[in-house]
């Protein structure tokens, strides 16, 4: 499976949210943000080129943020990694209870309640959350929006 297709499962785009593929779009708003700071004088002609070039061949989150590292009102992004971190612990909080439920069921021979499910909820509307605001900080990036 190569990269940009494994990008469009949700585990990927949730633990790996950089290399989710750009559009088009995208790739035109990243060369928008150049050309205001070119602009407005913060880079130069050349360094404005070569952002473009490497806007341009983007395929994936973190290759057009490469692109955009350094300009005015473009702040770092933390929030990808707190998605993937955030993703990360509560799938595995998920999978140890719900072997240990199992085992319960297990061992007492019948259904026990679906406790886990409670952590299945409250995590999911977490890690909805986390991502909901690294969607905004990406947008915000492209927009020239200072979130």
């Amino acid at each position: 499976m190569s990269d940009t297709s494994s990008a469009r499962t949700l585990p990927t785009r949730l633990l790996s949210p950089g290399r989710i593929p750009v559009s088009p779009e995208e790739r035109q708003a990243a060369a928008d943000r150049i050309d205001q700071a070119r602009l407005g004088g913060s880079i130069s002609a050349e360094q404005a080129d070569e952002r473009h070039a490497k806007a341009s061949t983007a395929g994936t989150r973190d290759a057009l943020g490469a692109a955009l590292t350094g300009l005015p009102g473009v702040a770092p992004t933390v929030l990808p990694r707190l998605l993937s971190v955030v993703t990360l612990v509560w799938s595995g909080m998920v999978l140890v209870q719900f072997v240990v439920w199992l085992v319960i069921c297990a061992v007492t021979a019948r259904l026990a309640d679906a406790w886990w499910l409670w952590s299945v909820v409250v995590g999911g509307v977490v890690v909805g959350v986390v991502w909901l605001a690294a969607e905004g900080q990406y947008r915000g990036r492209l927009s020239g929006d200072s979130r």
